[in-house]
């Protein structure tokens, strides 16, 4: 009964929360994943198009998963938006869903009632036959959805909630588990209309909403029953939760809708870690850092995108906030959290950028001490402002040397960071347990020995991994590590909290002598 399913995700956190609410309408409907990446029947491709470099990726998964035209694909997420007639033509492409309809719904119609319905009929189909009219017509239809439905099947025990508009502003799809993943991103907020004039997204996803906050919490309290000690709190610009707009001067200042978010999901009874995505200068006021530095799951660590330090390509990028003010907003996070972790996005030869401007942003990456830095070149986006300054693009070369000096900067600055906490003790949630690493020693006088040593890792507080002896410690256990050493790839450190029962050594598999 049924065939195996392969989805692919492409992109950011919010598409991959989408996944999940996809693999629940794929199992629902009676599919299982696929049990090697060859044996799939069906491909559900989640796309991102905030670059041409993604839409490229996005596009050469679709042929690759498509296996020649020879197996179905469905196309969702903002590449299906973007440019869903290019899509279409590509060889074994079934449907494509944008964000113009109810997506779980036209999936879940299409499995049950549609091309995919052979699927599921158990015949063995590897192709979807469609009429040329449906082909054109690409399966959008304008969204029904009328209300919450949750189904279950004798085929999953997963349940699923298809989005609903209950009110103009409003959505309240659920997830109940975020499988393969010690960490659940829960999306909070979609839309954004601020339209930077390097961004796309604003026309792909033009609705800002929001998901109630009694309906987050009950999906945080599902998560944690079903194991997850940490969630992340996610958005397309997730400091305008419950705002109609994602632009600031609009904004009522007096109210205060994200930060009481957090302070509901603060009391979740399990819930070991709360983190937030994105924020820009503008969301991070004193009610903000004050819920942050209180005693509870919020952990000392923002993501804060800066793309540029230079005031002249910030404005250019018609981004909502100037040099001042996140120079002003990083003091004030250290003032008021211990330690903070800070780690950013740089976009690199965005059109315009002077060898000075880019030499600002180092600067004000330094000054910052960003502990991570998220490094992009400019790609140009067919249908933002800043693709038609081909007058004023940055050389490609020009752009892969400044990419290679942001990288050093973010490999000191990382290592740095990291260095403070030598010999301090970490809070950490294990992600991997017991996996062997092979190392090699010199013993001197040309002699080296071989050893295999069991090695677990897990994500900080402060987001940096830490790598250390497992110490009998399982994937989703929190434990405090000790920081031994740091490299300036790696962090390492000893489990002070382990079962005494289990200890591990390393294996000495060979020792002989160079020759």
């Amino acid at each position: 009964m049924g065939g195996q399913y392969l989805l692919a995700t492409l992109g950011c956190k919010v598409n991959q929360y989408e996944s999940q609410l996809l693999r629940g309408v794929l199992e629902t409907a009676g599919l299982r994943p696929a049990d090697r990446p060859d044996t799939h029947t069906l491909a559900v491709v989640n796309t991102c198009a905030v670059t041409a470099t993604a839409s490229r990726k996005s596009r050469q998964i679709i042929r690759r998963l498509s296996n020649g035209g020879r197996i179905p694909v469905v196309v969702v997420g903002c590449g299906a938006s973007a440019e869903p007639e290019r899509i279409r033509e590509i060889p074994g492409v079934a449907a494509v869903f944008g964000h113009d309809v109810d997506v779980c719904r036209e999936l879940q119609e299409f499995l049950t009632q549609g091309p995919g319905s052979l699927l599921l009929a158990g015949n063995g189909a590897t192709n979807v036959d469609r009429p040329d009219e449906q082909k054109n017509e690409g399966c959008i239809r304008p969204d029904t959805a009328s209300g919450v439905q949750r189904t279950q099947t004798a085929h999953s025990d997963h349940n699923y909630a298809l989005p609903i508009v209950k009110k103009e502003h409003e959505f309240a799809e659920r997830i109940d588990a975020f499988p393969g993943h010690q960490r659940a991103f829960v999306k909070v907020q979609d839309g954004c209309d601020a339209f930077c004039t390097y961004c796309i997204i604003p026309r792909l996803r033009p609705g800002v909403r929001f998901k109630p906050p009694e309906t987050v919490a009950q999906e945080v309290r599902t998560l944690v029953r079903s194991g997850h000690k940490e969630v992340i709190l996610t958005g397309i610009f997730l400091g305008a939760y419950a705002r109609q707009t994602a632009l600031r001067k609009r904004w009522d200042a007096r109210s205060t809708p994200l930060v009481d978010l957090i302070r509901l999901l603060a009391g979740i009874e399990g819930l070991e870690r709360l983190r937030l995505s994105s924020l820009e200068p503008g969301d991070v006021n004193d009610s903000l850092l004050e819920v942050l530095g209180s005693d509870n799951p919020c952990v000392p660590h923002l993501h804060l995108p800066l793309q540029s330090g230079s005031p002249n390509i910030l404005r250019r990028m018609n981004r909502q906030y100037s040099v001042d003010d996140f120079v002003d907003m990083v003091s004030r996070v250290r003032s008021a959290l211990d330690r903070p972790a800070i780690t950013t996005d740089i976009i690199a030869g965005f059109p315009g950028e002077t060898e000075d401007d880019f030499e600002a942003t180092l600067e004000l990456a330094r000054h910052s001490r960003f502990c991570k830095i998220h490094s992009f070149p400019f790609s140009p986006r067919d249908g933002t402002a800043a693709a038609k300054w081909s007058g004023d693009f940055v050389h490609p070369s020009v752009i892969r040397e400044r990419m290679k000096r942001l990288a050093d900067v973010e490999r000191s600055l990382s290592y740095a960071y990291r260095s403070e906490f030598v010999g301090k003790t970490e809070r950490v949630i294990v992600e991997q347990s017991g996996k062997n690493e092979e190392s090699v020693e010199s013993l001197g006088e040309g002699m080296f020995q071989f050893a295999i040593t069991p090695i677990a890792h897990g994500r900080s507080d402060r987001y940096f991994e830490i790598h250390f002896d497992p110490m009998g410690a399982r994937p989703g256990d929190v434990i405090q590590v000790k920081i031994d050493r740091v490299t300036p790839t790696r962090t390492h450190g000893t489990c002070i909290e382990a079962d005494p029962t289990w200890v591990s050594l390393p294996v000495i598999s060979q020792v002989g002598t160079v020759v």
